[in-house]
């Protein structure tokens, strides 16, 4: 899939700048990453609710819609998602969590909770 969506962009770029490149195509995945804000966030007792917010960026456009997860469970999940948006509730326990949003085309991004 990454290598079509390679070729769709070098076809694109070639149409529009009116000549095509030939050559070998870069196989960065650079433009993959989602940015979400924010990047960490600390809860701790008395504060066990976090929002997150994906960042739309212009080099590579997001695939909706967003699949939002958490990398343990037991620490935390994900109780509500719209859009660009996600809220996470701790469990309580004290440890480390990543927020983690994926789009259609496998772009992901995650953001880092600290659970003191």
């Amino acid at each position: 899939m990454k290598v079509a969506i390679s070729l769709m962009v070098v076809m694109a770029v070639g149409v529009l700048g009116g000549s095509i490149i030939g050559g070998c195509e870069s196989t960065s995945t650079s433009s993959n990453v989602i940015t979400m804000t924010p990047s960490s966030v600390t809860l701790n007792a008395s504060n066990l609710l976090a929002a997150f917010t994906v960042e739309v960026g212009t080099n590579s456009p997001l695939v909706l819609p967003l699949t939002w997860s958490v990398s343990d469970a037991s620490l935390g999940t994900i109780i509500s998602s719209a859009a660009l948006t996600a809220s996470y509730q701790s469990t309580g326990k004290t440890g480390a969590n990543t927020v983690i949003a994926r789009d259609q085309a496998e772009a992901e991004g995650a953001a880092a909770v600290i659970q003191q």
